[in-house]
């Protein structure tokens, strides 16, 4: 395998695991807790089956004091910031301590906390304080905190230094009656008060002259098109986000994240009611509400999916509360409850994990673990059920109320649930946070304490790395005299006569091993004439004979061993080792082989199996046809797997044990033989041991040992398995191009499928895929233990690596066959499987190492995409422009509907000219976004034609073209064209938005009657323009709407069909009156009240001539449209009087 990442990464020393074992007992005796200090520090106050409850830090005496003596219904609470302060709030008291001092602070700020406890007064107020109303944080440059609190009326005080209380500022709110609910803190852009009806406020302390005051500002959208045409014009072409509404419901949680790869960026997330909102805050700018979605609707298809689905429950009478949120890699991970009455009063609860880092709204849960921990719902019971916080850290997540604190998977469905009961009677939790990615809770009792996870789930951290066993390359003398063949001359002799090809080509070779070649040649030469060889046949007699011969000799059995004396494999045994030891057989067994395949080449054999010629020298095995040269390298890569796995007994006994015991339990022991002896004697035999380790996983993981365990031996069988596979893998790589087909044609039915990745019963790949799936699920997303869930997600880059380079090189292989096209569609479909979870999980860089290996471009797009890095993605346009990586990416931005990420990529930046003329040769072929290119490169004349181009094409929506020509007359008039080359083409322009302005002036209930989509109204062509204006539906028109259809009618280019319309238009005219009730004694005045003649008048008041638009007489009395009235002679009368009258007024030659 090329190029492996398994190579690179150098994990599974066989030399490491033999001198240390996979726990090392005195690495993990003193290994460091997260918070820094030694486990043997921190006093345990508590143990569960997975968890250590230990004191935090130390408690001031002020606190200690309060605790003791709260006050008459003072409300007690407390919190913890991320720079190790804490503060202590009750009743108006708020006490500020460091409870830990991060080691990257200055001494200065060291000599300062020494355990010093600041006590603050907080402002007056009638309801109760709580200490989320409060901050404590360190601006940059100072060594002292500064401290802001609200009161829940809204009055805001600032402390610029915790250590002057008497020196601060103060505002009120005007919050209008509202309360406030958190106060969270974005240093430096400053804090973010949210009311409980989710009312947010920004709040900025500033220096001015000298003095501090406090801005209060609340948050709104960005106005405006100048600041908003980056958003505006690819939302008028490519559809628009639905609007966001106003929060007027209850505030869950607020939480803010940095913005990674953004300085000065942070994002807000908003848990209100139903609904999540998404915020960016930069520095210096406008907050931008990014989305809003309903997170209360995926609660509820998901409660019902993964509880109710299977009792046949109605989605509408699930229930769902939000009852906390954190933030998580590439999201946040929200609290659920939910109950359906219809079926049980059953109370669950589920953590929802949302990716949020696009700015598309996440339209599902990408996980949703329901959690073990179950109530009854009652109504009186509400606030209790609903009074659960979590924290979440690594993969397990700490889900606390004042009486109970539970450890739970974040990431896994039905994992068991650690009840961590440290609570005593008068005990309480008072408040928790997360330090460094470390649980801390504040008890009643004892104070600040953080949850770890105990040692019996620690996984030592010691990495295993790969060692490079040396190949053995000796001389043909050297393995002769290390080789013992027990077989006498006379019984060679014997054996020759045998009319078994088989046995022949093994005499032929113990010739060659007694230096007897002309003996050797003979058998070979009698047995394989060339002349004889059948041509185009795959499993010929050679390739059959040395395929099997290759075989018994990698199951030969050990010859000095009188154990096995008994024992007969076939009617001629090679005697390869005479050793007592299975290591030493194994490797006699390896020599064996090399000085086989040495025979052959000396006995001009290789020649003909190494060379394809006309598809010769190929065997079937596993249902393909494979290269001989492939299978006898198989036969190396066995005997390779079993010395490693035979090396890794010692420090690995129990599962190397249950392995040889799974494959030959069943086996009955003669002769003093054991298991083992058994085992590695019949090497072909080592595929069956290592799936194994595939049963093996499977059974642990659905057995009743805590998670923790389960992943601890998850992680030992991975190594043994992958440390044989690694060692193999080598072998096969340093070996290829003797065991390549040299052929000068291309194969038409050879395929290379290594054993290794193979599917069915005498392959790897069902193996390692489930392998592959259980080390997910059950290994890195079930542990919470940092250095354990990296190295599973080594083991799954390693075990994804082994998938993709056999199935690549298979695919290859087949490459001009009927068969490439599908396997290939299999093997990306399958990469992109195998690759998507560390994305999902943030595993960036393993996810990058794999696309990059295997070319999985779409992966690595969504890398950048997700990480917001496009210098990386300016790299791969580099490194993988010989394989079209910038056409795939331009083509996935357009597939993923994001043009405008397209751009942005390509926009003010210094571009190699190769990726500038890619770029251009893409647009050109999508004018969509060309146009845009063209104005950022201010070539507005390019532009408007573009766009102009673009807008004649539209046919989808009527708004959009209208949009199209308007910019196009923007971009004409920001141009430096000539005026009057632009007043032409102006005046063009102008032509079509009248012709859009006439089918927008169409009545709603006409395009309604004939099925129009009145909301996205396509672009409708003149003729059915008119034909829509002149319907017997459109019963409220007017004279001046059949004018508008006359108008029309020069948008018409055919000839022909304009005459027919107009002629259409004149009849529908006539048929719009009763002719038959007009009085015949006065015409005159009659006859002008009748449509038809109306429609006359306005054409000629509006500038026309009887000549010009009315058509002749004699059409119109002999048209087929007007029925059985163009036969009425008192019709025939009143129109004729009619035309008289008007041609006669307008001087026009009389047609009567």
């Amino acid at each position: 395998m090329s190029d492996s990442v398994l190579h690179l990464k150098s994990r599974y020393s066989l030399s490491s695991i033999r001198k240390g074992g996979l726990l090392n007992e005195s690495r993990r005796q003193t290994k460091s807790s997260i918070s820094g200090k030694s486990i043997q520090s921190n006093q345990v106050i508590h143990r569960s089956h997975q968890h250590n409850v230990e004191t935090f830090g130390t408690l001031p005496v002020l606190v200690r004091e309060a605790l003791t003596f709260p006050g008459k219904n003072a409300a007690i609470s407390v919190r913890v910031s991320n720079e190790g302060w804490a503060w202590f709030v009750c009743g108006r008291r708020l006490l500020i301590w460091q409870c830990k001092t991060d080691d990257g602070h200055d001494e200065g700020r060291r000599r300062f906390v020494s355990n010093q406890c600041r006590e603050l007064t907080l402002p007056s107020s009638d309801l109760a304080y709580k200490a989320e109303l409060v901050v404590v944080y360190t601006a940059p440059g100072n060594q002292v905190p500064s401290c802001m609190a609200v009161s829940p009326e809204g009055i805001i005080r600032y402390w610029p230094s915790i250590t002057h209380e008497g020196s601060s500022a103060e505002i009120n709110a005007d919050l209008q009656g509202q309360e406030c609910d958190s106060f969270t803190d974005i240093n430096p852009l400053g804090c973010v008060l949210a009311t409980t009806t989710a009312t947010i406020i920004m709040v900025q302390p500033q220096m001015n002259k000298g003095r501090y005051n406090i801005v209060c500002r609340p948050f709104k959208l960005s106005q405006g098109w100048l600041k908003g045409i980056g958003r505006l014009i690819p939302s008028l072409l490519f559809g628009s986000m639905q609007s966001c509404q106003v929060l007027e419901t209850k505030l869950v949680k607020i939480t803010v994240v940095k913005n990674v790869g953004y300085d000065n960026e942070w994002m807000l997330y908003i848990l209100a009611g139903h609904t999540l909102q998404k915020w960016i805050l930069v520095d210096g700018e406008l907050e931008r509400l990014i989305f809003e979605c309903d997170i209360n609707q995926l609660g509820v298809e998901a409660f019902q999916k993964t509880i109710w689905e299977p009792f046949g429950g109605n989605p509408n009478e699930v229930q769902v509360w939000l009852l906390d949120m954190q933030p998580t890699d590439g999201g946040v991970t929200v609290l659920l409850g939910g109950t359906n009455s219809q079926i049980s009063p059953q109370f669950y609860y589920a953590l929802g994990t949302l990716l949020t880092n696009s700015e598309v709204p996440p339209t599902r849960f990408d996980r949703f673990c329901p959690l073990k921990n179950t109530g009854f719902y009652r109504e009186s019971d509400e606030q209790e059920l609903l009074s659960y916080k979590f924290l979440i850290s690594g993969g397990t997540a700490y889900l606390y109320k004042p009486k109970s604190l539970l450890a739970v998977s974040a990431v896994n469905f039905g994992d068991e649930i650690d009840n961590i009961d440290f609570l005593g009677q008068d005990d309480q939790i008072l408040g928790g946070a997360l330090y460094k990615n470390t649980p801390v809770l504040f008890s009643k009792v004892h104070g600040l304490v953080s949850v770890v996870p105990s040692d019996s789930s620690r996984l030592d951290s010691t990495n295993m790395s790969v060692s490079d066993i040396a190949t053995v390359d000796q001389s043909t003398s050297l393995l002769a005299e290390q080789m013992n063949v027990t077989i006498s001359d006379f019984e060679l002799e014997d054996l020759s006569l045998s009319k078994d090809s088989i046995v022949q080509l093994k005499v032929a070779f113990l010739y060659f091993v007694r230096r007897n070649t002309e003996m050797a040649e003979n058998i070979v030469t009698s047995l394989f004439p060339y002349e004889e060889e059948p041509a185009n046949e795959v499993d010929s007699h050679l390739d059959c004979a040395v395929t099997k011969v290759a075989l018994d000799i990698i199951n030969d059995i050990p010859s000095g061993d009188p154990r096995w004396v008994a024992v007969k494999t076939s009617e001629i045994s090679l005697g390869s080792s005479v050793s007592l030891q299975i290591l030493n057989q194994l490797e006699d067994k390896q020599r064996a082989l090399e000085w086989f395949i040495t025979f052959l080449k000396e006995a001009k054999i290789w020649e003909r199996v190494l060379f394809l010629t006309f598809e010769l020298s190929a065997v079937s095995i596993r249902d393909t046809v494979m290269a001989t040269t492939h299978v006898l390298a198989e036969c190396g890569e066995k005997i390779v797997a079993a010395i490693a796995l035979k090396k890794l007994q010692s420090s690995h006994s129990s599962l190397s044990d249950q392995c040889v015991k799974h494959v030959v339990g069943k086996e009955k022991l003669t002769h003093g033989l054991s298991h083992q002896d058994l085992f590695y004697r019949e090497v072909s035999r080592i595929v069956e041991g290592l799936q194994f380790f595939g049963h093996w996983s499977e059974n642990l993981a659905h057995s009743s040992r805590r998670p923790q365990e389960v992943a601890v031996a998850l992680s030992e069988a991975n190594t043994v398995f992958l440390s044989v596979i690694w060692e193999v893998l080598q072998w096969r790589k340093q070996k290829a191009e003797g065991f390549t087909p040299k052929s000068p044609f291309v194969p038409k039915s050879c395929e290379y499928l290594p054993w290794t990745t193979a599917p069915g019963s005498e392959g790897l790949r069902d193996c390692i895929t489930n392998q592959h799936s259980l080390t997910l699920k059950y290994g890195a997303r079930a542990t919470g233990e940092l250095e354990l869930k990296h190295r599973f997600y080594e083991q799954l880059v390693s075990l994804t690596d082994i998938l993709l380079d056999g199935r690549r090189s298979h695919v290859n292989s087949t490459r001009g066959q009927p068969k490439y096209e599908t396997l290939n569609h299999q093997y990306e479909n399958n990469r992109l499987i195998l690759i998507k979870p560390f994305l999902e999980d943030g595993q960036y860089e393993q996810a990058a190492i794999l696309a990059e290996k295997y070319h999985d471009f779409h992966s690595l797009i969504q890398i950048c995409e997700l990480t917001d890095n496009m210098e990386r993605l300016d790299h791969y346009c580099d490194k993988f422009s010989s394989v079209n990586f910038s056409q795939f990416l331009f083509n996935w931005y357009i597939k993923e509907r994001k043009p405008g990420r397209l751009l942005q990529q390509f926009r003010g930046k210094s571009k190699p000219t190769k990726q500038k003329k890619e770029l251009l040769n893409f647009l050109n072929d999508h004018p969509s976004l060309h146009w845009l290119q063209n104005i950022f490169a201010n070539q507005y004349k390019q532009a408007s034609n573009t766009l102009y181009h673009l807008a004649k094409e539209e046919t989808e929506l009527l708004s959009r073209k209208k949009t199209m020509l308007s910019l196009a007359k923007l971009s004409l008039l920001a141009s430096e064209e000539d005026s009057l080359s632009v007043q032409d083409k102006l005046a063009e322009f102008d032509s079509e938005l009248e012709l859009a302005a006439h089918q927008e002036d169409l009545p709603t209930n006409v395009l309604i009657e004939y099925g129009y989509d009145v909301a996205r109204l396509g672009v409708l062509t003149p003729s059915e323009l008119i034909k829509l204006y002149i319907c017997e539906e459109n019963e409220n028109v007017t004279e001046v709407d059949f004018k508008k259809a006359l108008d029309l009618l020069e948008y018409v280019e055919d000839d022909l069909e304009r005459s027919e319309l107009r002629h259409a238009i004149w009849c529908n005219a006539i048929l719009r009156d009763s002719w038959k009730d007009v009085d015949s004694d006065s015409p005159m005045e009659n006859i002008l009240n009748l449509f038809f003649f109306k429609l006359v008048d306005l054409v000629e008041f509006m500038g026309g001539t009887p000549d010009e638009f009315l058509p002749p007489i004699d059409t119109i009395i002999e048209a087929q449209e007007l029925g059985e009235l163009k036969n009425d002679r008192h019709f025939q009368y009143l129109i004729r009087v009619g035309y008289e009258h008007f041609q006669k007024n307008s001087g026009c030659p009389e047609q009567l």
